[in-house]
């Protein structure tokens, strides 16, 4: 049986772990995908130990399933090939630095204008708009400074930062809906458009509870290590043979 999006063409330009999860999660539900690497490479080819074959695991995890290029976009023949690739793909995906795509040439005016079939989805740190949309920034930057850590750990504890990446993951999650809900569009109406998603936007949703709290309390919710202010039991407890987590969400 096909994959859902066999037959789409995805050019990605995605470095770290938002981007490239984004397009990975269009690659496997059967997208093309051509990443598109500087000649240095993504930086998260460096990040570890541990490595194998002298690439990180966690570069290697965000993008299986993908076709690789290395163009030197300083080069202009390495530019104009690139957008002659995107004239003919079905969804771009990038999460350059503000600023970097339009110093490019490849902005979302010009690509639509030159193909306005195309999808066109940006990931950001701090969004598209406002007075930090030109701040570039990393996870744990944006964890801080959003109020996710300042909800983590301890009550007595300095703020923790959630031990995963789920800024950049749950952006990418938000970037590959926006794109295929800008692909199911275009079956309607024929024309592309500009997907947007930051990873201070979805920390403001995964904490969408607290500020419901906040806005009828007055009050800053209180962090917990394993529980919740709002229901008991629901918490980790101590026993003879470990910690035992329990969860009564009703009678």
């Amino acid at each position: 049986m096909p994959l859902p999006l066999e037959g789409i063409r995805v050019i990605e330009l995605g470095g770290a772990f938002a981007g490239p999860f984004a397009a990975g999660i269009l690659a496997r539900m059967g997208a093309d995908v051509i990443k598109v690497e500087r000649p240095e490479g993504d930086d998260a080819r460096g990040w570890g130990p541990p490595f194998w074959q002298g690439v990180s695991p966690a570069y290697l995890a965000m993008n299986s399933d993908k076709r690789g290029i290395t163009l030197d976009l300083k080069d202009p023949e390495d530019v104009a090939w690139l957008m002659d690739e995107v004239t003919r793909a079905d969804v771009l995906v990038h999460n350059m630095r503000p600023g970097v795509m339009e110093e490019l040439g490849l902005g979302p005016d010009v690509m639509l204008a030159k193909n306005p079939r195309l999808v066109y989805a940006s990931i950001w740190a701090l969004g598209r708009t406002g007075p930090l949309k030109l701040n570039p920034g990393f996870e744990p930057m944006v964890q801080a400074f959003s109020g996710l850590m300042a909800m983590n750990g301890d009550e007595d504890s300095p703020p923790t930062r959630v031990g995963t990446s789920l800024l950049d993951f749950g952006t990418g999650m938000w970037a590959a809906m926006g794109a295929l809900a800008g692909i199911i569009q275009r079956g309607r109406t024929g024309k592309g458009c500009v997907v947007d998603a930051s990873l201070l936007e979805t920390a403001l949703g995964w904490l969408t509870g607290h500020y419901a709290s906040y806005r009828i309390s007055g009050e800053v919710p209180v962090r917990h290590r394993t529980g919740s202010s709002r229901l008991i039991p629901f918490e980790g407890f101590e026993s003879k043979n470990g910690e035992i987590i329990i969860a009564a969400g009703n009678d």
